[in-house]
């Protein structure tokens, strides 16, 4: 069985770059995830009870995936190919001062796990570092704004007030915080 599929997203042209619209895309593939024949075995119960059916068959797949979104600046792919034992891969991304992280990896029975990790390219300027931290924290701004106007529909465990910004919660409130605590691990 094989999976082809492709998407494609221009964001109405509010952004050019050298002439050309930012456009979005993702894809993805995948064939397996076995191949040859299933073969059945019979699994006995751990209490000696009877056993069940299984069946196994040779593992052996293909598949792989990514996102290119220079609206967003994200950019990464993975990609992984697996045959019997044998189990080959790797997968790319772009890191926050820029450079591209690729890292290759593969596992077998004699030499188990092994990877490689390589970083490629110059890291951005402290301009373009700091024009990313900005789009960043004006991006987080926002979200407070929506996060902020319900925080009296929250309340926590013991009558605290809880207050969500961003995702992080601040409890309120005498003892507040072994409330928390007390929530948190029980």
């Amino acid at each position: 069985m094989a999976l082809l599929s492709v998407a494609a997203c221009e964001y109405g042209g509010e952004e050019e770059h050298h002439g050309h619209h930012s456009v979005g895309y993702s894809y993805a593939k995948f064939s397996g995830p076995v191949s040859g024949p299933a073969h059945e075995i019979h699994v006995e119960d751990k209490h000696g009870h009877g056993h069940q059916i299984d069946y196994v068959a040779k593992p052996d797949y293909v598949f792989e995936y990514g996102v290119e979104d220079p609206k967003s600046k994200v950019s990464q792919s993975r990609k992984e190919h697996r045959h019997e034992d044998e189990l080959h891969g790797e997968y790319s991304l772009h890191q926050p001062d820029g450079k591209l992280r690729t890292v290759k990896y593969s596992s077998n029975k004699h030499s188990g796990f092994q990877a490689e990790v390589l970083i490629d390219g110059k890291p951005l300027h402290e301009e373009e570092l700091a024009k990313l931290a900005h789009e960043a924290a004006s991006q987080s701004a926002h979200q407070h704004q929506h996060h902020f106007h319900h925080q009296d529909e929250h309340k926590a465990y013991g009558g605290a007030e809880q207050q969500t910004y961003g995702g992080e919660s601040s409890y309120g409130g005498e003892g507040a915080e072994e409330g928390a605590q007390e929530e948190y691990y029980h």
